[in-house]
């Protein structure tokens, strides 16, 4: 009774911890934390419930952040706080693309594809 009892509660807890795991992993990607003028300041390689941390924890966790210089004003509107976002930097002829270095960095963003 106690060995069934053991193997049933590690059976529960493996399948809650694997059930989080894939449900966690499935959300990483790159969000949008602002939105401002012609910008927005994106984390990269979070999960959704990291997006929703303050702007100091995490840059203290070290996540990579960026602003990138939306040029297109429709699509600047379109976009909102908490998309889940995959940008393209805008390249220039050569094939690179510039980065302003200030803290974030900023890059010009050439494709935003406001993912699901």
């Amino acid at each position: 009774m106690r060995k069934s009892l053991i193997g049933v509660t590690l059976l529960v807890l493996l399948c809650t911890l694997s059930g989080c795991q894939v449900f966690s992993t499935s959300e990483v990607g790159d969000y949008i934390l602002q939105k401002e003028e012609d910008r927005i300041l994106v984390a990269e390689n979070i999960s959704r419930e990291d997006a929703d941390q303050p702007f100091g924890d995490l840059r203290e966790k070290k996540v990579n952040l960026i602003h990138y210089i939306v040029e297109d004003s429709e699509l600047l509107e379109q976009l909102e706080v908490g998309d889940k976002v995959k940008i393209t930097p805008k390249v220039n002829e050569e094939g690179f693309y510039h980065v302003r270095q200030s803290d974030p960095p900023q890059i010009i963003a050439g494709r935003i594809e406001i993912e699901e």
